[in-house]
This record gives structure tokens, sequence and C-alpha cells, in this order.
């Protein structure tokens, strides 16, 4: 089974601020775009393949191109709040500049168990992300080795689970470059081993 995970076009909000499980819509003036783009690089990918399934957080900015994306295979998007963003409570929609320094250096020394105040850890997004990855390989078909399920998600997500997906410490992606509306792209062989196939394609 292959997992294509692409994380959302740009969200209209201003630079420097922690969004998070904010719902902000895509910034308009780039969507169609990007999109574009994203169709184009999945078409490629799945090379002739049909996706089982086309899922999508429920966050507008991913939401909207997932429709998209599920429109082009005449499908419904399969909405999951497991594939949300982490949520960064207190802080969500302040300033990054703006946090309680502490608290930020509290979250440096831990962060995979440090959750922000009324947030949730690395270690909470990493547990929804592999449920519902494993969700996805028992709804595999007779076909399993040639599946494919395609998610519009985030980048915390992505990243938390694929160092999950490939045997990796919990934090061990967090710094690897991953642009709005690129993609991740893990294989899973039978006996459930990872293998990444591509990264900020």
């Amino acid at each position: 089974m292959d997992l294509i995970l692409l994380r959302h076009p740009p969200p209209d909000v201003a630079p420097g601020i922690c969004y998070g499980q904010t719902d902000l819509p895509a910034d308009a003036a780039q969507f169609d775009a990007r999109v574009a783009i994203m169709r184009e690089n999945v078409a490629t990918w799945l090379d002739g393949r049909v996706p089982v399934a086309v899922h999508s957080s429920p966050l507008q900015r991913a939401r909207s191109a997932a429709n998209v994306i599920a429109e082009s295979f005449g499908m419904p998007v399969m909405e999951d709040a497991r594939l949300s963003e982490m949520h960064f409570g207190e802080w969500e929609m302040q300033r990054w500049d703006s946090l309680d320094r502490a608290q930020l250096d509290d979250w440096a020394h831990d962060v995979e168990g440090f959750a922000p105040p009324g947030g949730e850890s690395a270690r909470d997004v990493v547990l929804r992300m592999d449920a519902w990855a494993k969700a996805a390989l028992r709804a595999s078909t007779a076909n399993a080795a040639r599946d494919v399920h395609i998610a519009v998600t985030h980048a915390g997500p992505i990243r938390l689970h694929t160092a999950t997906a490939l045997r990796l410490p919990t934090t061990a992606c967090l710094s690897w470059a991953l642009g709005f509306g690129a993609a991740c792209e893990l294989h899973f062989s039978d006996d459930g081993h990872a293998r990444l196939v591509r990264w900020n394609a």
C-alpha cells in the first residue's frame, strides 16, 4: 500500500503567526495554480492506478484542495479529524515571537511530550495519525500491494507520521523541509515496513 500525503496550499494568514488548528481558508490568490500542480503530480505518481480513497483534514485549507483532487477521480472526500494539524491551544493565532519564552524553552526540551496550554503534544499527533494509517491499511483491497490512499493534511502530521512509519525517533523529521502543496509518499510492504518513496515533491 502507498500513502501519498499532501500538504495543503498556502493559507490566508500573515507571516509569523502560529495557526495550528485554526480553520483558515487557503490563500485565494495562490490556490488554483498550486492545486493544479498538486493534481498533475498525483496523476504522474499514480501511473494509471486509481486511489482507494481521497482523505482530508476537516480544516478548509486542506479540504478545499482535497475536493478538487477527489473530483478528478469522481470520488467523495473522506474527511477525518485525525488528519488535522497539531492543536496549539492558547498559542493559536498568536505571533510566534510573542509567545512565552519559558514555555517555548519547555517545548524545546521535550518536543515529543510538551503541549501548549490547552493544546496537544507531538505524541498526541503521532497516536492519531498512526491510528488513521492503520485504518487505511485495514481498508485495503484484494490487490493491496498496488493500493494508494491520498490524504491532504498538514506539515506537522506528515513529518511526525513519516518518522513513525520509518521507525525513526518521533522528532527526526521535524526539520525536514516540506513546502505548501508538496508531498510525501510512503510505501508499506506486506510485513508493515515502510519505505520513503518521495519527500517534498
